[in-house]
C-alpha cells in the first residue's frame, strides 16, 4: 500500500471539486436505477454533480438497508479506508454510531474532522491515521465497513484484523468491485492503484478468519450509468476551463478520466467487473 497515501493526497482537491462541497463527500461509485430512462447528460454541470453525489449517497443507504443498520445499530463502528469521511459522517448522522474513520492519508484527517464538525457530528466521528494491516484493536467494534477500500488491501490480513477488532457476532460490510475477466486487471489496477480480486477470494479469506457470508447483493447494473455521468462531468469541466490560466483539475487528468470512464462504462455494462454489497458476520455470537 506504499503508493496509496500519495495517490489519495494528490487527488484531494480534485475529489472535493467534483463531489463536494460536503460535508458528506464520497469517493466511490453510485447507483442509478436501470429500470428508468438514463438521465440526460446535455445539462448544466452542477446538475451532473448533484446526480453523482445523490447516487453515492444512494449506495451507502442501500448498504445500510441491506445490512439492517437501523435494526442492528452499531454503537461503535470502524470505517476502513474512509476517504474524506462522507460515509463516516452518514453513519453518525443517520444512525448515531460512534465512528472511527480510518485513513492512510495523514492530510485527510484534519479535513475529515472539519467536515464532521460542519455536519454537527464532530463528537461522534474520530479520524485516525493508520494502516489497517497494522490495526491492533481487539473486540472493540460492533461493526466495520469498507467502501471500495478493500481492493487496496491484502484480503487475508484484512479479514484477520477485522476478526480481532470486532466483538463476537459483529459484522463487516463490504462494497467492492470484483474481477470476472482477468484481462482488465492491469488496466483497472493501474488506474486506481488497486489490487482487485474475485468474490471467491474474498469468501475464502473471510471463512478462514471466522466469518460467514450473510448478504451478497449484485448492484453492477445500477452502477453502469455512474460512469456515463462521471464522463459527462469531466467533459463539461474541460469545456468550462478551456483557456483558463489556473484550473482545479489539470486538463490532462480530465481527459484521462473521461476516456477511462468511457471504458469503464463498457466494462461494467459487459459485466467484466461486478460491483457487490456484501455482509460478513463473525462467528461466536
Amino acid at each position: 500500500m506504499g503508493q496509496v497515501p500519495l495517490y489519495y493526497s494528490a487527488k484531494t482537491a480534485a475529489i472535493v471539486h467534483k463531489y463536494g462541497p460536503g460535508p458528506r463527500i464520497h469517493f466511490h461509485v453510485g447507483l442509478f436505477d436501470p429500470a428508468h430512462q438514463p438521465p440526460n447528460t446535455t445539462v448544466a454541470q452542477h446538475v451532473i454533480r448533484r446526480r453523482l453525489v445523490a447516487s453515492q449517497e444512494a449506495m451507502v443507504k442501500r448498504a445500510a438497508q441491506l445490512w439492517d443498520v437501523a435494526g442492528d445499530r452499531p454503537d461503535e463502528l470502524l470505517d476502513v479506508g474512509c476517504g474524506l469521511g462522507g460515509g463516516s459522517i452518514l453513519w453518525a448522522q443517520d444512525h448515531g454510531a460512534s465512528v472511527t474513520a480510518l485513513t492512510i492519508a495523514a492530510d485527510h484527517a484534519p479535513l475529515i474532522a472539519d467536515l464532521a464538525r460542519q455536519a454537527g457530528v464532530g463528537g461522534l466521528v474520530t479520524p485516525v491515521v493508520g494502516d489497517v494491516h497494522e490495526l491492533t484493536s481487539a473486540r472493540r467494534y460492533d461493526a466495520a465497513v469498507a467502501f471500495e477500500s478493500s481492493g487496496y488491501m491484502d484480503r487475508e490480513r484484512l479479514f484477520q484484523v477485522m476478526a480481532k477488532a470486532l466483538k463476537p457476532g459483529g459484522w463487516f460490510g463490504v462494497q467492492e468491485h470484483f474481477l470476472r475477466r482477468p484481462e482488465w486487471t492491469e488496466f483497472i489496477d493501474g488506474y486506481y492503484h488497486t489490487r482487485l480480486g474475485t468474490l471467491t477470494e474474498y469468501i475464502a479469506a473471510a471463512r478462514a478468519a471466522g466469518f460467514d457470508l450473510e448478504q451478497d447483493e449484485d448492484v453492477t447494473d445500477e452502477v453502469t450509468e455512474f460512469w456515463v455521468q462521471s464522463m459527462a462531468w469531466s467533459t463539461l469541466e474541460i469545456d468550462r476551463t478551456a483557456g483558463a490560466d489556473s484550473v482545479p483539475v489539470p486538463r490532462e487528468r480530465l481527459v484521462e478520466s473521461a476516456l477511462t470512464h468511457g471504458k469503464f462504462f463498457r466494462v461494467w455494462r459487459d459485466r467484466s467487473i461486478e460491483t457487490r454489497i456484501l455482509l460478513f458476520r463473525l462467528r461466536g455470537a
